[in-house]
């Protein structure tokens, strides 16, 4: 009886073992798979993760386009990480999806760059009004009156009253003693002015200065107002003026040394000078292209100088001098057989002189000239330059052709650039991917 019990005894273990010694191994060998595939997994989105940081830092500078250029693509990462874990080298890594630049990441991309750009866009723009007048300031002799009473007793009284903040305190205070006025509002603004002169305050809202923890919440609500803004413009109208400005200012002209907004020589990405904006602009290459801007140009300025000979009191008075001394001229050559009324030699001088004013803005334009293009007389008001023109010509022409447009231009300069990629590898008959975009073309 006690040998049958230990018979069974052994059985039964036996039989308990090997469930847990096969219950082990299967455990083991699902532990050693899934530490491979997660290994692979890693090393996918790494080498993915570097594709992404390698982007085009002089594209995104110019542009505000996320892309990289395909042709560079390696596995050297995802080698590394399977090495570095013991795993087979021979593991291939190849790409099944690669995704170009094309109208919606251009258009996400516009929006985004004007939400953090557009301070200085307008800044920049702005100079261009104020330095002129400046200039003009300084010609009629407004900044040396100015300097002049800078540097008069008169200027020095009104410094020491702005300085004295103490003393006014004190005359405040009697003043109000004397009238019966509460001080307290008065002293307390003043004293709390010291103090933040001299300590770090509590102002509210719990904003402390001397804790630079304000620093990273500054960047976090930088990076949300960003991101309202890109929202913001991405609404059609804001879309379109976006656009239409990027479009008008950003790309390369046929006009010799040329830049786009941030500076960027356009040689970085070819050599010649090509009239891109213009083919934006016309749907037209090259030489037709610029043609067709010029035309443009030259119908804008003709119809400006139109309306001034038409306008001025002193133009007309000569045009209808010269058109009477025409008329005279003309009756007495032909004997009186010609005779059409001054009227009609009026309009003709009229658009004669309107043209050859036109041309003559339009030559300076294509030098790279500004114009005066409103004046008050005695002040210019508006001048205007050869990529104003096509800036506002820009807003004449639909979305869908400047999106696609920009992007012939873009394909010409980066063929081979992606916004966004598919990678892939085999392991245990299954095959592994990971896809890699950047966040603002999802």
């Amino acid at each position: 009886m006690k040998a049958n019990k230990r018979g069974t005894t052994t059985l039964f273990l036996a039989i308990i073992l090997s469930a847990l010694i096969l219950v082990e191994t299967t455990y083991i060998a699902y532990v050693a798979d899934l530490d491979r595939r997660l290994t692979y997994t890693r090393a996918l989105k790494e080498q993915t993760e570097i594709y992404l940081s390698s982007y085009d830092r002089q594209l995104f500078r110019t542009y505000g386009i996320y892309a990289f250029d395909s042709s560079s693509l390696d596995s050297t990462v995802f080698n590394s990480i399977l090495e570095a874990n013991g795993y087979d080298r021979g593991d291939v890594l190849y790409v099944s999806g690669m995704y170009s630049i094309d109208t919606e990441v251009i258009r996400r991309s516009v929006a985004l760059y004007y939400s953090y750009r557009a301070s200085g866009i307008v800044f920049q723009r702005f100079s261009r009004v104020i330095m002129p007048l400046l200039i003009q300031l300084d010609e009629y002799g407004v900044l040396d009156k100015l300097n002049d009473f800078l540097s008069s007793p008169a200027a020095g009284t009104i410094s020491r009253i702005l300085d004295g903040g103490e003393q006014i305190v004190g005359v405040i205070s009697s003043v109000c003693d004397t009238l019966g006025i509460d001080t307290s509002s008065f002293i307390d603004l003043f004293s709390g002015l010291g103090a933040i002169r001299n300590n770090s305050v509590d102002i509210g809202n719990g904003f402390d200065p001397s804790d630079l923890r304000f620093i990273f919440d500054f960047i976090d609500f930088n990076q949300d107002l960003n991101e309202t803004v890109a929202e913001f413009n991405s609404n059609p109208v804001s879309m379109h003026i976006c656009l239409a400005d990027y479009a008008g200012n950003n790309f390369d002209t046929v006009m010799n040394d040329d830049v786009s907004i941030n500076g960027t020589s356009f040689d970085s990405f070819h050599e010649d000078n090509r009239s891109d904006t213009e083919y934006i602009l016309t749907g037209l290459e090259g030489l037709a292209g610029c043609a067709l801007t010029d035309f443009y140009i030259f119908g804008v300025l003709f119809l400006r100088s139109l309306i001034v000979n038409l306008t001025d009191p002193g133009k007309a008075d000569m045009i209808m001098a010269l058109s009477d001394v025409l008329c005279a001229v003309i009756s007495a050559l032909t004997e009186g057989i010609v005779t059409l009324p001054p009227e009609v030699y009026r309009v003709i001088i009229t658009l004669l002189i309107s043209e050859i004013d036109a041309m003559t803005d339009l030559i300076s334009v294509l030098r790279g000239e500004r114009i005066t293009f409103i004046d008050t007389g005695s002040a210019d008001v508006l001048s205007m330059g050869y990529r104003d023109f096509l800036s506002v010509f820009m807003f004449l022409v639909p979305d869908d052709l400047i999106l696609t447009r920009i992007q012939n231009v873009l394909d010409t300069d980066f063929p081979s650039y992606i916004t966004a990629i598919d990678v892939e590898t085999d392991y245990a008959n299954t095959t592994l991917s990971y896809e890699g975009c950047y966040e603002i073309y999802r």
